[in-house]
């Protein structure tokens, strides 16, 4: 009996203690503060841990003053008198809404919009995860979630470049989600404990990426580039060459990848020396990259897609940017209308001759018969000339906006663009005198229409009518004059229009159905107008005027299997009416997550394009590119088939992802002017590319850096090589590295990246210093930017250096031979980016 009296002692000893070490008393004393921020100074000085709707407590504001002997109990009398219920799962107390007496329903549907806090911008392509399923918003920051009917939800949205929206969800809702961008200017942004989605998402989808444009002014350039410069720091993306009238993604030539803002494509301006990007970065919201095997909503091309979303404005108060860095002028304006309209306008222009006189390399071609093809420099014949190139840029936006009730959205935006860039140049080679003068204006415009409506079943409807247009007029003359009689003077001249329009009109539909099912149908369509006019030395060589009109519907499923398989199939019917023929492009993707933070991603598809750039190459073996449509007699449809797979991790601040893909691609065209061996005339070809990505990246605080390699070949196979085999293509690179990293130390910014590329197989030259024009691409650039506030003023200034150590490269597209005798060829090339300072200094006002 004492033992069992000693027992019960003992046990209630303990339960006693055991209560006493689990509960504590709580002091509160607040008036007419709101309940979610008294439970987080809870959480400061009690280390109690919450879960609860911020936006919804938020709501509700409290009045205490007095002490509880536990926790529950203090929370208890908070939500006494509050439509809340407390439940507790682990350690963590849950803040619910109450639930109404009414029967359960059978599914509970969570649906909103993503929007910016400051300046209530749709958030594109936002992605939300609830309860381990991931969903994706559409580009109005749209979602739609039905799933069967559970007790609470953890709900998650992530955009790159803003703080991670976090809460508890117990029954059906339709509101927005406002997320909070990440400003380091402005000290008085208070953190609390949110991650932050900083840099680039790569390895959630195969073949796609999406980047965040936010830290692009803070890498090394000149401003106005800095969204293709981001977009070439990327795995996949050719860099080295210093390519800048086109995007050449995992093997594609130029044309066969598709840059389109706001809608409307982008057929591009002539961008020097990586100076200026055809679309301002003061107007870019978000940047979606799908460098293959994309789903069957996209169409149009054989390469990859780069869609760029354009800002909206805002609808609190005007605001006026303005930047000047070394090479031109950029401002931005944003008033707010109304209190759901806004307007924003931006212009650019150089605002002096781009560039400084510039040393202009030539060297002399000489056939040895017998002996193959070489190229010499003739050091003691030619000299280096210097020449002053003539460059305008300029471009504009405009964009109005309007955003009805439940997420509806109306939206014009327009754009116009112009260069016009020119030079002379000459010299001797051997005992001929030659110059050669060369002349190009391009004009790019663009506009689109957008309108997005929510319906009551919570299915999504978009709209758009796009318009686009690029022109290109050129002239090129070629002259050469002997010093003795007896060899024939040769005079070139060319002229050249290239005029191109494309008209779309697509509808989309988006269906929700439960647990993340989603099925999106379309259909529209787009006409392209081609207009070449090609004259050699007064005659015409090329003379086309063609239309293309197709009309295309498809649809795209979205199957959640479980939590740890997405399965999207689709299926595009394009039907040609010029050609009279239809094409079926067949796509299926799926996404594999065996555990947290790991994916094992791949991709197939079929893809048709119907515009595209075709090559001319002269006698002299330049390459030129013009736009043309496919038609029954010459121009082939370009067809290609896209493999991708790979894996990846992402998890505290670390990615890995490897990614290998295979593609094929059926109706290359050539245009050869004729030579003794090649008759004039078109022809058909076909290429093959393979290759490997590898991406770690690692974000630290308030640092990042990044790693990309790419192992690639590219192939290429027309019926007049000399032997039935696949040569390398021009833009071949088998290896390329990319490194970048941003170094954050208060209002400071230190940045770096630097590339290597294996060089370009064509360059089989030797340059003035005697070594191999088929030489490695390395470029080092570093930036530092300080941010600041001066009043109400944000500003920042900084420097980048651009090519630190001035290593001699070869830019990729700006070789150009003329012939001045009938064995020799005298090349020019200017350099690419030299080591070369650049300034700029930002305000917003």
């Amino acid at each position: 009996m004492a033992k069992r009296t000693m027992m019960v002692v003992l046990f209630f000893l303990c339960l006693t203690q055991v209560i006493a070490q689990t509960t504590q008393k709580i002091k509160l004393d607040v008036r007419k503060a709101s309940l979610s921020q008294v439970l987080l100074d809870l959480k400061e000085t009690y280390g109690l841990q919450f879960a609860f709707d911020n936006d919804l407590l938020s709501q509700y504001s409290v009045s205490v003053n007095r002490s509880f002997q536990s926790e529950n109990e203090a929370l208890l009398y908070l939500l006494r008198n509050l439509p809340l219920d407390l439940e507790k799962s682990g350690e963590v107390f849950l803040i619910i809404p109450r639930k109404p007496n009414e029967p359960k329903a059978s599914f509970t549907q969570i649906s909103g919009q993503v929007l910016e806090a400051k300046t209530y911008e749709p958030l594109p392509y936002s992605y939300i995860l609830i309860n381990r399923r991931s969903i994706q918003s559409d580009q109005q920051g749209n979602f739609n979630y039905i799933a069967s009917a559970d007790s609470s939800y953890n709900l998650q949205i992530s955009h790159l470049g803003y703080f991670i929206y976090d809460t508890i969800v117990n029954q059906s809702l339709n509101r927005r989600f406002f997320l909070t961008p990440r400003i380091e200017s402005i000290k008085e942004v208070q953190i609390i404990s949110n991650p932050i989605e900083k840099s680039t998402l790569i390895g959630d989808r195969a073949g796609r990426m999406k980047i965040n444009h936010q830290i692009a002014p803070i890498l090394p350039g000149h401003g106005d580039n800095s969204v293709f410069n981001l977009l070439r720091l990327m795995p996949g993306i050719l860099a080295a060459g210093e390519q800048s009238n086109d995007l050449l993604i995992w093997g594609a030539y130029e044309s066969h990848s598709k840059i389109q803002f706001d809608g409307f494509t982008v057929f591009g301006l002539k961008n020097f020396n990586d100076n200026i990007s055809v679309v301002n970065p003061f107007m870019v919201k978000n940047i979606e990259v799908m460098k293959g095997g994309y789903e069957a909503r996209y169409g149009g091309r054989v390469g990859g897609i780069v869609d760029i979303e354009g800002k909206d404005g805002t609808l609190l108060k005007p605001t006026f940017s303005f930047v000047i860095n070394s090479t031109t002028l950029n401002s931005m304006l944003l008033v707010p209308l109304s209190k759901r309209s806004s307007i924003m306008g931006a212009y650019r222009q150089t605002y002096y001759q781009l560039y400084s006189p510039t040393s202009i390399n030539l060297f002399e071609k000489e056939i040895t018969r017998g002996k193959g093809v070489f190229w010499r420099l003739w050091t003691n014949r030619l000299e280096d000339r210097e020449v002053v190139p003539d460059f305008v840029f300029r471009d504009a936006n405009l964009k109005y906006s309007f955003k009805g009730d439940k997420g509806s959205r109306f939206a014009l935006s327009l754009y116009a663009g112009g260069d016009q860039f020119s030079y002379d140049a000459g010299g001797q080679a051997g005992q001929v005198f030659f110059s050669r003068t060369e002349k190009e204006k391009n004009k790019q415009l663009g506009g689109s229409m957008q309108f997005s409506r929510h319906w009551s079943d919570n299915s999504i409807t978009h709209l758009l009518l796009s318009y686009s247009a690029f022109e290109q007029k050129s002239f090129e003359q070629d002259t050469s004059n002997s010093v003795h009689k007896f060899i024939q003077d040769i005079n070139r001249v060319i002229n050249t229009d290239n005029a191109v329009d494309e008209v779309t009109l697509k509808a989309e539909h988006t269906l929700s159905f439960n647990d993340g099912h989603k099925l999106i149908l379309g259909a529209g369509t787009e006409n392209n107008h081609v207009k070449l006019l090609r004259n050699w030395n007064n005659k015409v060589a090329m003379d086309v005027n063609s239309n293309s009109s197709r009309v295309f519907v498809f649809g795209q499923d979205e199957l959640p299997l479980g939590e740890m398989l997405d399965i999207k199939t689709g299926l595009r019917i394009v039907y040609a009416g010029d050609l009279n023929e239809m094409f079926f492009e067949p796509r299926i993707s799926g996404s594999l997550t065996p555990s947290e933070g790991f994916k094992v991603n791949a991709s197939w598809g079929l893809y048709n394009q119907f515009l595209s750039k075709t090559s001319v190459v002269d006698s002299s073996a330049n390459m030129a590119y013009f736009w043309i449509n496919a038609d029954k007699n010459n121009i082939s449809v370009l067809s290609a088939e896209h493999k991708v797979v790979g894996v990846s991790f992402n998890k505290d601040g670390l990615t890995v992802s490897a990614e290998a893909y295979f593609k094929t691609t059926d109706g290359l065209n050539r245009y050869f002017v004729g030579t003794k061996r090649i008759e004039e005339g078109y022809y058909s070809g076909d290429a093959r590319a393979k290759g490997l990505d590898i991406f770690v990246k690692k974000e630290y605080k308030r640092h990042m850096a990044w790693i990309s390699y790419t192992l690639s070949k590219t192939e290429e196979h027309f019926p007049f090589y000399l032997n039935d085999v696949y040569k390398l293509a021009p833009h071949h690179q088998k290896h390329e590295l990319k490194f970048a990293g941003v170094f954050n130390y208060k209002s400071f910014y230190f940045s770096a990246n630097y590339i290597y590329g294996s060089g370009f197989a064509r360059f089989s030259f030797e340059t003035e210093e005697g070594t191999n024009a088929n030489q490695p691409y390395k470029r080092l650039d570093t930036s530092l930017v300080y941010k600041f506030k001066p009043g109400n003023v944000r500003a920042e200034a900084g420097i980048s250096i651009l090519n630190v150590f001035n290593t001699n490269n070869i830019k990729y597209a700006n070789i150009v031979g003329t012939t001045v005798d009938d064995i020799s060829l005298v090349g020019i090339y200017a350099d690419a980016v030299p080591f070369t300072p650049a300034l700029f200094f930002k305000i917003e006002l």
